[in-house]
């Protein structure tokens, strides 16, 4: 499976002690240069090493960056949507919402840092969704309490614990 990666997915992953998810789940994840220098420059995440080995870095072209769509997001996620294009890429990992709606009129299925943790605990990756949820609240991610719910059911958790 080739699977593409924005900032974000790796920045929330990496704030609550979670990025060994990715390779677990994905084995390599793909990652164009701008997202390489938004999350490991100037210093890798804690606890990684400079470059992991099941990272993918790609030098996206310039000129591919004219798609009208694209001139609107930040470098890192429109060349996550060109290199997630260019590698037929079958999921891209993207949070931004302004990122996901372009992606999916180009085609592209994603998910953001929310669905790779319902699928680690659908892969028994971990043994509960809701305290992954929590530490993303913690870190300073905006979670709704409807898109909680739906993890819990989507993940078959209880709504509370």
């Amino acid at each position: 499976m080739i699977v593409v990666g924005d900032a974000s997915v790796f920045i929330a992953l990496q704030r609550i002690d979670a990025l060994p998810l990715l390779p677990q789940l994905f084995g390599q994840v793909h990652i164009p240069d701008a997202v390489w220098r938004e999350v490991f420059q100037p210093r890798p995440p804690v606890n990684a090493p400079e470059i992991p080995d099941w990272i993918e870095r790609h030098s996206v072209a310039p000129s591919l960056h004219s798609d009208r769509q694209l001139t609107s997001l930040d470098p890192g996620e429109a060349e996550a949507i060109q290199l997630a294009q260019l590698l037929r890429a079958e999921l891209l990992l993207i949070d931004e919402a302004a990122g996901r709606r372009i992606a999916i009129r180009l085609g592209l299925k994603v998910t953001g840092v929310v669905g790779v943790l319902i699928e680690a605990r659908r892969r028994c990756e971990i043994p509960e969704l809701r305290p992954y949820l929590e530490r993303l609240r913690s870190a300073g991610f905006w979670l709704g309490e409807p898109l909680i719910t739906a993890a819990l059911r989507l993940a078959e958790e209880p709504p509370q614990s």
